[in-house]
């Protein structure tokens, strides 16, 4: 509710002399409010000869801040040619933003799965030390394991999230033997922990799968 995305197009309508333009010409692209004498975004953009006439295509994201003023303003400026600007209202006037209170997902009274709807006794033995899934990952089986819909999943610590990212991992492993996985973890202890477990549970029979480490650290990475 609090970002727009602006799509811009910029499309050069001059003809282009090598004398005069060089072999590029550069603009200053500015996201202003007008009623608040903020500037929320500023970039530099670079047209040259090689790709004249084609238009640039900029995506932006701007902070929007209620109330809405009435409109902000888009301006590009020449670096070189003085006068050469153009200044576009952006008009908030039949703008309508999306609700505060975020859509969640109800959690439905479902049966639990057997952990043997993986139809897979190699991934099932994953599981071995329970029988079924709980409500959160038998409610997520479906879209996790028979399709390829992202899914975000926001739930409290000890309700089985880990889980839910195996199951979608195993899909992606049935159908692409050779594709690779990245789980990414905010803290590295916790990054160790899962590739502690990973490697007892994953890389070990009856599945062998490579399960490795990568820090950001190229000296670290490449060993």
């Amino acid at each position: 509710r609090g970002i727009l995305r602006f799509q811009v197009t910029l499309e050069p309508v001059f003809d282009w002399h090598g004398r005069w333009h060089g072999g590029a010409e550069g603009f200053w692209l500015w996201v202003e409010d007008g009623e608040n004498n903020r500037i929320y975004h500023h970039e530099y953009v670079l047209m040259s000869r090689r790709t004249h006439p084609e238009p640039v295509e900029l995506e932006l994201t701007i902070p929007a801040f209620e109330p809405l003023p009435p409109q902000y303003f888009l301006r590009v400026m020449s670096v070189a040619w003085v006068g050469c600007e153009m200044l576009l209202p952006v008009s908030f006037q039949h703008l309508l933003l999306p609700d505060r209170q975020m859509p969640y997902t109800d959690l439905i009274d479902l049966t639990p799965l057997p952990t043997s709807a993986l139809h897979e006794p190699k991934f099932e033995q994953l599981y071995s030390k329970f029988e079924t899934f709980n409500p959160i990952q038998t409610q997520l089986f479906h879209v996790l394991y028979h399709t390829d819909a992202p899914v975000l999943l926001g739930a409290p610590t000890g309700s089985g999230k880990t889980i839910v990212a195996e199951i979608a991992l195993l899909r992606m492993k049935k159908r692409y033997p050779k594709g690779k996985c990245v789980y990414i973890a905010p803290l590295k202890s916790l990054a160790r922990e899962r590739l502690k477990e990973w490697r007892k549970r994953l890389a070990s029979p009856p599945l062998n799968w490579k399960v490795l480490e990568l820090s950001g650290d190229t000296r670290h990475d490449t060993r």
